[in-house]
């Protein structure tokens, strides 16, 4: 399996706090309903359940990541129920100071040695913007 790590992001926030949020998908819901519309449109069709995330990601098609590992509250991993080739996501978390928490994401991606080479810099790339995202939710909000 291929591994494509974001850099490291700090998330003023607990731990406890963030960890609660990412290991129930559900909470993302509160989120997307406050969004503004043209951010949903971007966003595209996605499902957020207690234990899983469904995304309809064109011209893919639909992805289902299942939680596949809680580790409380450092770690959580996520492997597609539903995909073209096999796929993990994995987050994981480090306490820094009481509002203060580092945040890596890696996509663990099963790659034909073919295509490796045309997909590993968009698979990097989505890695980078995937811990991104970690640093800029809105974890109060959920």
């Amino acid at each position: 399996m291929d591994i494509f790590k974001s850099e490291v992001v700090s998330i003023n926030c607990s731990i406890e706090q963030i960890y609660a949020k990412l290991s129930n998908p559900e909470s993302f819901n509160a989120i997307v309903e406050n969004m503004p519309e043209e951010a949903k449109s971007k966003m595209g069709k996605a499902t957020f359940e207690k234990d899983s995330i469904t995304i309809n990601a064109d011209p893919v098609g639909e992805i289902k990541l299942n939680i596949v590992e809680r580790v409380e509250p450092t770690r959580v991993v996520f492997a597609a129920a539903q995909s073209p080739v096999p796929l993990q996501v994995v987050i994981s978390l480090e306490k820094t100071g009481d509002n203060e928490t580092q945040a890596l994401a890696e996509l663990g991606v099963e790659l034909n040695p073919f295509i490796r080479p045309m997909l590993s810099k968009p698979l990097q790339d989505g890695a980078n913007k995937f811990g991104e995202m970690l640093s800029k939710l809105p974890y109060n909000l959920m």
